[in-house]
């Protein structure tokens, strides 16, 4: 795998923020790391210590959780490794996908992106093959959270297994999320369209029956609290284990994120700040982002600079320029200026005196992102001709139609042949841009890069359909920015002399923001439809991997249609993740007969990304 550089967009205004993620060490010894002047990869264990020396591996190794590590040997394959002994694999079997060991003594795995999903422990062995053993047609796992692993079935219907990978609670449920402070939360659609939701134990006695309400839930409780926004008000309050309001923030927060060491950062119009559990503030909100990065520390940023704090306000040591997390050894990965990276203490002093090219810190192994694996069936296509679309739509009603082509690698996104190409049509979106990929004169890597792109569009397109949100959170970067425009008037003037005049007013999101907008939106329409057109792809002239999409959206759902123009910038250097980093809308109509002007459009070349 291919180092990938902290993308961070510093010359972008000032508007890039993410809050703070609910994160958990889960057991992490060691980090994968690139000495200064050497290619390599080694391992580095939290606290500095070198583990296994820089230049070892060729490839880059994931994260040590629990004792245990993958390596990859090919493309597509990785073997198991036991960090005591890193000479040599636990067993001579290779795998496509192994999860990390959270659970400390099983994880799920595959053998091939087709093959069904596996429970494997230390050793390699198979523990239960989930699609032979199982009756249900299980198409996607979650890794193990307290116990419980949350699987999804084709139906579309949620349940969950034991380490054992025996079901302990069938799969009931048209909605549910990760064990988390021994309860989880899950819902049923009721009679009248709406998700009725419910916390169940372990076993799956129901703990707390929430009332059906416009309120959007958090995915899972922290600190005792489950955070929620009113869909009508926006307002955010916080919910106990009895499901009474503990906390009800005021209008001026616009946005919330979790309670984690007994503080939450907020925003409000004026920037982010930090909030004890008594709605004091502990850190005024004037932060462009705020991030917890443990007890009582905090990483704060203003126009790009990132510096530790403690929850007093009081600066810790020296600017950085990437958001701190500290592990269970007390240390935290630091980026300075020159791009180099080092280990801090809690009083933001740097330890050990030694500097890195590179100390990458694997978002599924800290928890900020979930980590699953999707069972493929077949190789994603574009809609081939009229009548395979209308069996496509008729899949579609099944709610987990268009998830199993979800996070899949390079190799498995090849999407038309010579002979297929045949049957497309130039009605077909993605013609054009097909058809410069077919004629074989692209180099490979651009191709293939291009062909990645077209079959991650036609998902993102799909998951709307299927509201699959899960894929659209892994989909954008942690960094993500958003902006809508929206069309505004101006008042006429006092002398009557001169009409209102329209223009486009553009608002700034994180990408948590957008998804909880975008939840409330699944929750509130039973069905949503996107068209596109005018499809283009650009590659950046300069920065190798980074491609800007524009396209014409059409969106349409029961309560709302709307028609206007997307960008979206696509980071392919890391080919085994593909993220979006930044996505725009602007409306494609000022009023009934004025277009935005075509010089308005943003493309690529409205960002620069050097």
């Amino acid at each position: 795998m291919r180092h990938i550089d902290t993308f961070i967009l510093f010359v972008l205004l000032a508007f890039l923020f993410h809050g703070c993620r609910r994160m958990s060490s889960v057991g992490i010894e060691a980090l994968p790391y690139q000495a200064m002047n050497n290619g390599g990869w080694g391992l580095i264990a939290t606290d500095g210590t070198v583990r296994i020396p820089a230049g070892t591996f060729t490839s880059r190794p994931s994260a040590v959780v629990n004792g245990m590590f993958t390596l990859p040997v090919s493309d597509d394959e990785s073997m198991l490794f036991d960090i005591a002994h890193p000479e040599q694999p636990v067993s001579q079997r290779r795998f496509a996908r192994v999860g990390y060991f959270a659970d400390e003594s099983v994880t799920i795995a595959q053998e091939t992106t087709e093959s069904p999903i596996l429970i494997i422990d230390r050793k390699g062995k198979t523990l239960n093959d989930i699609g032979i053993a199982l009756h249900y047609d299980i198409v996607c796992v979650h890794n193990f959270q307290e116990g419980r692993a949350l699987f999804i079935t084709r139906k579309g219907k949620y349940g969950f297994m034991d380490t054992k990978g025996e079901i302990v609670i069938p799969p009931i449920y048209d909605q549910a999320f990760d064990f988390h402070e021994g309860r989880a939360l899950v819902g049923n659609v009721n009679g009248q369209g709406e998700m009725s939701y419910q916390c169940i134990s372990p076993s799956g006695g129901v703990i707390l029956q929430i009332q059906a309400s416009p309120y959007l839930l958090d995915k899972a409780f922290s600190d005792e609290l489950l955070m929620y926004s009113n869909s009508i008000t926006g307002r955010y309050g916080y919910m106990g284990y009895d499901g009474e309001t503990a906390i009800y923030l005021p209008d001026s927060i616009r946005v919330a994120y979790p309670f984690w060491n007994g503080v939450a950062t907020v925003q409000t119009d004026h920037g982010m700040g930090l909030m004890n559990m008594e709605g004091e503030w502990l850190i005024e909100p004037v932060y462009d982002n705020l991030v917890i990065s443990g007890k009582d520390r905090v990483s704060a940023c203003i126009n790009g600079e990132w510096q530790l704090q403690d929850f007093n306000e009081e600066k810790l040591g020296d600017a950085f320029t990437a958001a701190l997390y500290f592990y269970d050894s007390g240390q935290a990965v630091a980026r300075w200026d020159d791009h180099t990276y080092g280990w801090i203490d809690r009083d933001g002093r740097e330890v050990g005196g030694q500097r890195y090219a590179c100390i990458y810190e694997d978002p599924f192994a800290v928890g900020s992102n979930i980590q699953m694996l999707v069972r493929q069936e077949q190789p994603t296509k574009l809609e081939i001709s009229q009548e395979e679309k209308k069996e496509e739509e008729v899949s579609s009603e099944t709610p987990l139609a268009g998830k199993v082509e979800a996070a899949e690698s390079a190799s498995s996104s090849t999407i038309l042949s010579g002979e297929e190409w045949k049957n497309i049509g130039k009605q077909n979106p993605f013609y054009s841009e097909a058809s410069k990929i077919l004629a074989g004169k692209l180099p490979e890597e651009d191709a293939e890069n291009r062909r990645m792109i077209l079959n991650y569009v036609e998902h993102l397109r799909t998951s709307y359909t299927t509201k699959d949100i899960d894929f659209l959170t892994q989909l954008f970067s942690e960094n993500a920015l958003i902006i809508v425009g929206k069309v505004i008037r101006n008042a006429p003037q006092i002398d009557g002399q001169f009409l209102p005049r329209e223009k486009v007013e553009y608002n700034i999101k994180s990408k948590q923001a957008y998804l909880e907008r975008l939840k409330t939106l699944f929750r509130m329409n039973k069905k949503i439809e996107l068209q596109f057109s005018d499809f283009k792809i650009m590659k950046h002239p300069t920065q190798k991997g980074l491609y800007g999409v524009s396209l014409r959206q059409k969106y349409h759902s029961d309560l709302y249609s709307d028609d206007g123009y997307l960008f979206l910038l696509w980071d392919f250097r890391d080919e085994t993740m593909p993220l979006i980093h930044i996505r725009t809308w602007q409306p494609a109509m000022l009023d009934d007969r004025t277009p935005l002007p075509e010089r308005e459009i943003f493309s690529i070349n409205n960002f620069n990304l050097q």
